[in-house]
């Protein structure tokens, strides 16, 4: 017996028998890391992760504190634009803060910079889930001794 789960939105279900005609599956995206870093075995798989988780723990911390003060200029051009838009008086000081505004926002390399900080967030996540489970499995197979 097959099944599938249907994609589209008032179909989230799983359906079985054939799969209809012209159905597509989608593709699904799986993150290097996943792949990279399986279940930890050993002592020694969990130091190199450790180490990995160390090292690149110090890279996501700067590029979330610049992805944070960027952030917050964000709220501070909003904020501006709130107050000016409210006052009406200076039409070009909205039109250049929102040109401002959308520059930033669309900035490619604050873009690039963003995704890798989402990216290291949740690689980072992964490999200290996996440190985790080994330390609390350790520590379970060490006990029973």
């Amino acid at each position: 017996m097959l099944a599938y789960v249907s994609e589209r939105a008032e179909e989230r279900k799983i359906l079985t028998g054939a799969i209809p005609v012209g159905h597509i599956p989608k593709p699904r995206v799986v993150a290097d890391y996943i792949i990279k870093y399986p279940e930890i075995h050993s002592v020694e798989d969990r130091e190199q992760y450790k180490a990995v988780f160390n090292d690149q723990y110090l890279e996501y911390k700067e590029l979330h504190r610049e992805i944070t003060a960027t952030l917050i200029k964000f709220q501070e051009l909003d904020s501006m634009m709130s107050q000016l838009i409210n006052n009406r008086r200076s039409p070009e000081r909205i039109i250049d803060l929102v040109k401002t505004y959308d520059q930033k926002k669309n900035d490619p390399h604050f873009l690039e910079k963003k995704e890798r900080c989402e990216y290291l967030k949740a690689k980072l996540s992964h490999i200290k889930m996996r440190i985790h489970d080994f330390d609390r499995n350790f520590t379970v197979k060490d006990s029973n001794y």
